[in-house]
């Protein structure tokens, strides 16, 4: 078994690492058939999974998200809290908080590039070991009272063109939750308490999303 230390101090990964450790130490003691594990930041680790989803044959969904992550941290852990578990499908969904960091467009194109590079690796990685793998886009945001709302959403909808890309070249799954939810470039604001994470509304459309196009996974 793969056990992961935290990360460097103040990491906003580490304060899910011990729980995540035991958890993955349980399903690889009992042997349990994953049938996916969704792994990314808040808007997965906020996600009601048994709420929303059944698999098909009964086997487990997992939820491996982690408020505040970025996709090099994802990266990190893909293979402890992903691909160890062996499961039929990983639905990796990460980028937004990298988005964060983008106070001008030179600090944003590398930030592109970081995200992308981080997904197509975790890529690679899942089917170099014979697990699928299906990627979503980075949802909108709809924050303007501060000054990097135009920053950051331009810098996502580049983002969401490469891994458009990117999933075509690696014949994946490509999740657009972004279509669905976002009105004028903005987050529709009836999808959101606070302009990031999306409320039952919002997770209803993901789930429509999700749903329609992965058929070993049910809506409840």
């Amino acid at each position: 078994m793969i056990e992961l230390e935290e990360f460097e101090e103040g990491n906003p990964v580490n304060k899910e690492r011990e729980k995540f450790n035991r958890r993955n130490e349980a399903i690889l003691y009992h042997e349990d058939p994953v049938g996916a594990v969704f792994i990314g930041d808040s808007i997965t680790a906020y996600w009601d999974i048994d709420s929303y989803f059944r698999h098909t044959e009964g086997k487990r969904l997992i939820n491996r998200g982690v408020s505040d992550d970025y996709s090099m941290y994802c990266r990190r852990r893909f293979e402890a809290d992903a691909l160890q578990l062996n499961p039929e499908l990983i639905i990796l969904s990460v980028g937004v908080n990298n988005t964060k960091e983008a106070s001008d467009s030179e600090k944003a194109a590398d930030i592109i590039q970081q995200v992308v590079s981080d997904i197509r690796a975790m890529v690679e990685e899942s089917k170099n070991r014979g697990i699928n793998i299906v990627i979503t886009s980075v949802t909108s945001i709809n924050r303007p009272h501060t000054d990097l709302q135009g920053i950051r959403q331009d810098a996502i909808i580049e983002i969401n063109r490469r891994l458009i890309e990117l999933a075509t070249e690696e014949n994946i799954h490509f999740l657009n939750y972004y279509d669905v939810m976002t009105i004028d470039d903005k987050l529709n604001p009836e999808l959101t308490i606070d302009g990031l994470h999306p409320h039952v509304k919002g997770y209803d459309k993901m789930a429509e999303v999700l749903t329609k196009q992965i058929k070993s996974i049910k809506l409840q």
